[in-house]
C-alpha cells in the first residue's frame, strides 16, 4: 500500500524499493535512499548491529524504525534504537505517520528534530556523559572493540580507550558486563515520560 501510495503521492521520489531483507537492496541503490524505513517488531540485536553499520555507511539517509512498546524493555536495545534511527513510530499508528513523513522528507531543506527516549535521554544527562561518551556508548554496548570502533568512527585508538575508561568511571564499573548492569539499574530506576525532544536548526 505504502509503495503504491508514495509512487503517486509523493512525486520526488523516483524510486521505492519494499525488500523483507535490507540486505538484499544494492549499495547503489542504499547510497541514493532518501529515507530506510524497518518494520522491527522483534527483538534482535544483530539486526540492529548490521543497520548501526549502514547508517555510518549513508549517514545522509534517514532512518524510520517502527517499533512496538516491547522494543524498549532492553538497555541496549534501547540504546541501539535511539542511535538509528532518526524518526521512530509505534506500528498502530506507522501508515499514516510514515506517509506524512515521508512527504516532509520529500522537501528540500528541514530542521532537524530528533525524538529521543526520555530514559535514555535522562541518563546521558544525569551521568554527564559528553558528547563523543554518548556517540561511542552504543558502540561499546553493542560489543564492539576498541580496534572496530575506529574503523566506524574515523578516530585514534587511543581516543576510543580514553572515552571508553571515562564511560567506565562514569558508571562506577570496570567492564562491559558491570556497564550492563548498571544500566539495567539506571533504567529501571527512570520511568518517566516516553520521549524528549531536541531541535537543531
Amino acid at each position: 500500500m505504502l509503495l503504491e501510495n508514495l509512487t503517486t503521492e509523493a512525486t520526488p521520489f523516483k524510486k521505492v524499493i519494499y525488500s523483507d531483507d535490507i540486505k538484499r537492496i544494492s549499495r547503489a541503490d542504499l547510497s541514493r535512499s532518501k529515507a530506510i524505513v524497518v518494520d522491527y517488531g522483534q527483538t534482535n540485536i544483530k539486526v540492529l548491529n548490521e543497520l548501526l553499520e549502514i547508517k555510518k555507511n549513508h549517514e545522509n539517509s534517514y532512518f524510520i524504525l517502527i517499533t512496538r512498546d516491547a522494543c524498549y524493555e532492553s538497555t541496549i536495545e534501547n540504546i541501539l534504537i535511539n542511535t538509528i534511527a532518526s524518526y521512530t513510530i509505534d506500528c498502530k499508528s506507522s501508515v499514516r505517520k510514515l506517509s506524512a513523513c515521508l512527504m516532509h522528507f520529500a522537501l528540500e531543506d528541514q530542521q532537524v528534530t530528533i525524538f529521543k527516549n526520555i530514559r535514555w535521554h535522562h541518563i546521558e544527562q544525569q551521568q554527564r556523559l559528553t558528547r563523543m561518551e554518548a556517540m561511542l556508548l552504543p558502540y561499546i554496548v553493542s560489543g564492539k572493540k576498541n580496534k572496530e570502533i575506529t574503523r566506524y568512527l574515523d578516530i585514534t585508538g587511543k581516543t576510543v580507550s580514553h572515552h571508553r575508561r571515562n564511560i567506565y568511571r562514569k558508571f562506577s564499573v570496570t567492564n562491559l558486563t558491570g556497564l550492563y548492569k548498571k544500566l539495567d539499574h539506571c533504567i529501571g530506576l527512570w520511568e518517566g515520560g516516553i520521549i524528549a525532544k531536541i531541535d537543531y536548526g
